[in-house]
């Protein structure tokens, strides 16, 4: 066609300031065919990574290595848990903590950890650190599923942490030694995953600020669904927190600037698209609808735009290029682990707990071992596989009969 690029067609989308073509699935940035799970790269922030001086042919994860080193050193050698004391025979914690942990003792407990989750937050490593001002608060709940370590609220931006599964702490009684690797590993699994909670949650505050961003700034990736961009101001006045609060967070990201490299902004556009119609079949089945869809019918013809956009984005996104189930992947709860799991942003976080967790390891004595930049979280990789065994698997970018 003459006269410049047609950019309707369905081979090319914009991201940020750009007009890209898809990329189809195929051997990996090297040229040859992977030997792991494949998906889609999410190189920035807080899961940057760059080739590793030490380690010939892998990757070190500068962020996620730094918030282990740091976190490790905070609850092993400054919080004494119960009688259990990690850290170096004669010194002296700064907490120790009594079961259960009262009011008092958990914010002590949060004022510890605070400031290392603010410097992996806020990291220019790689770019995409948030601004400093916006760095969640800590605070402490019960879930309703008592297995839940965590979660990021975007609609209250608070960090919530259930303190309950750090209870077998407190019945250890003597910490073993380094000289017992294997039983003072077994020993630490809680705070292990309470390391890896910390960083997962944290990288979905990352992934919601910058998804905000994008929204606002480049309202033209998102020509089919306009009303993206109204969203997270949306968000600010139905959020749990004060309206000011929010509306300080989201007036931010509309002015914070956004990294211009291409590979992010296209895993942002598709966290965007995810996140908004999973928000939208929140607000559906609540009966709840946006000042731009005041009625139940707008809702749905919101619904059905968002879910159209999604199939499209998402239809080569999940595990070796294959489609992502969009129906599945926003419906609460979940029918099964592979459809929470291959959500992009929820893969993206479990990657970075992953990488976190095998810093840590590394910390206490254990080979590390990370993954190449476009591997799969195993999370999903074993739900995916899982799934395949009991024939759970649902239909590729959702059903045709127009969402649940």
């Amino acid at each position: 066609m003459s006269g410049g690029q047609n950019t309707e067609d369905n081979d090319f989308h914009k991201v940020g300031p750009y007009i890209l073509k898809k990329v189809r699935p195929g051997p990996t940035t090297a040229g040859i065919e992977p030997t792991y799970a494949l998906c889609t790269p999410d190189r920035w922030g807080m899961r940057y990574s760059d080739a590793d001086p030490e380690r010939r042919a892998q990757l070190m994860y500068p962020v996620a290595r730094d918030y282990a080193k740091a976190m490790q050193a905070v609850l092993l050698n400054q919080i004494q848990w119960g009688d259990a004391w990690f850290g170096p025979a004669g010194a002296a914690p700064a907490l120790k903590l009594k079961w259960p942990i009262g009011e008092t003792q958990t914010i002590q407990l949060f004022k510890l950890l605070t400031p290392v989750m603010t410097d992996a937050l806020t990291s220019h490593t790689g770019g995409f650190g948030i601004p400093a001002d916006v760095v969640p608060p800590i605070a402490a709940y019960t879930p309703g599923n008592s297995s839940e370590h965590g979660a990021f609220a975007p609609s209250s931006w608070l960090m919530l942490l259930n303190l309950s599964t750090l209870e077998p702490l407190f019945r250890i009684g003597n910490a073993a030694k380094p000289s017992d690797p294997v039983t003072r590993n077994a020993q630490l699994k809680q705070l292990r995953e309470f390391a890896d909670t910390i960083y997962h949650e944290s990288r979905h505050c990352q992934q919601n600020f910058w998804v905000f961003a994008l929204v606002q700034q480049f309202p033209g990736n998102f020509e089919e669904i306009p009303n993206i961009a109204k969203w997270p101001a949306v968000m600010a006045i139905s959020g749990d927190r004060s309206p000011s609060s929010l509306q300080r967070i989201v007036s931010l990201a509309a002015s914070s600037p956004l990294p211009t490299e291409t590979a992010p902004l296209i895993s942002l556009k598709r966290m965007a698209v995810g996140l908004y119609l999973s928000t939208l079949n929140l607000w559906r089945k609540a009966g709840y609808c946006p000042p731009y869809a005041p009625d139940k019918i707008a809702m749905e013809a919101e619904y059905q735009r968002a879910r159209t956009a999604a199939r499209d984005l998402l239809q080569h996104v999940g595990l070796g290029g294959t489609a992502i189930d969009v129906d599945a992947m926003v419906e609460e709860p979940n029918r099964c682990r592979v459809d929470y799991t291959a959500r992009p942003w929820e893969n993206d976080a479990f990657f970075c707990g992953e990488m976190a967790t095998n810093y840590w390891n590394a910390g206490l004595g254990l080979l590390l071992k990370t993954y190449p930049e476009d591997r799969c979280s195993s999370a999903y990789e074993l739900a995916y596989a899982a799934s395949k065994l009991t024939g759970s698997h649902g239909n590729p970018a959702g059903s045709t009969s127009g969402g649940q």
